[in-house]
């Protein structure tokens, strides 16, 4: 879909301990961790890129699977994928996302609260 960037994350390491992933990261003063239960919904918003944090909207998921549920709000393309392993995705602006965690997850917003406050279109109705 145009406006999204679905990013594997590089995997350095992989051992008996576990797993090493490495990314990319933006120049933002301060990320969100988020921690969500299974069963719960995340997002169901879009940005409209008047936070220059928000264009694209980074996110990194870390732990967990979850379905990503996404729409273009000017072309009305949809797309629905599940995930279980760390990716990152870039987010466009007019690009509504839904996150429905099917276990518990863990994530990195890119971001600050801040960057959120005014740039953030809420709702199912574009769905």
């Amino acid at each position: 879909m145009d406006g999204v960037e679905i990013i594997e994350l590089e995997l350095v390491k992989k051992q008996e301990r576990g797993s090493i992933f490495q990314f990319e990261n933006r120049d933002s003063s301060k990320l969100i961790l988020v921690k969500r239960k299974k069963g719960t919904v995340s997002g169901a918003h879009y940005h409209t890129g008047k936070s220059p944090m928000k264009d694209p909207e980074t996110v990194v998921f870390l732990d967990g699977e979850f379905e990503l549920i996404l729409k273009n709000v000017k072309t009305k393309e949809e797309s629905k994928q599940t995930y279980n392993r760390p990716i990152m995705f870039k987010l466009a602006p007019f690009i509504y996302h839904k996150i429905v965690a099917l276990t518990d997850i863990v994530l990195l917003d890119m971001n600050s609260i801040d960057d959120d406050k005014d740039d953030t279109i809420k709702g199912d109705s574009v769905e």
